[in-house]
């Protein structure tokens, strides 16, 4: 499982996500990504998590990998959901939560590994839209 947080600059307050419980896995975490560098960052990713960058169709073509994509706050509008659900990739949200707060940055944090784990043990929460 390779995890990318592609802004994680984007959060108020601190982003110290907690460790993700699970055997094996990469987490990568970028302050920012600039467009032309999301795709090369990102192609070979299992999940991606994004506060406010534009996840768009070129993004999840080109990650063949990817099957998750986490919106680390409640507004998920910056991802292409189309896109994500022609390839039958999951999108989540962290419901309630604003990354512009840096008092909630933990709780985002935290739920952020929480909706990852959630979605490895094949019971997604969160999940945009429903």
């Amino acid at each position: 499982m390779n995890i990318v947080v592609v802004d994680a600059a984007h959060l108020a307050g601190e982003a110290d996500f907690p460790e993700l419980d699970v055997p094996k896995y990469g987490w990568q975490q970028f302050p920012a990504l600039a467009p032309a560098e999301l795709a090369e960052r990102c192609w070979r990713s299992d999940a991606i998590v994004a506060i406010d960058t534009p996840i768009d169709r070129q993004v999840i073509t080109k990650a063949f990998k990817l099957a998750l994509i986490v919106a680390a706050g409640d507004d998920y509008s910056h991802i292409d959901r189309a896109a994500a659900a022609e390839r039958g990739i999951t999108v989540c949200h962290i419901p309630g939560a604003d990354p512009a707060d840096a008092a909630q940055a933990a709780h985002i944090c935290t739920q952020v590994v929480a909706t990852i784990a959630a979605y490895l043990r094949g019971a997604p929460i969160n999940v945009a839209g429903a």
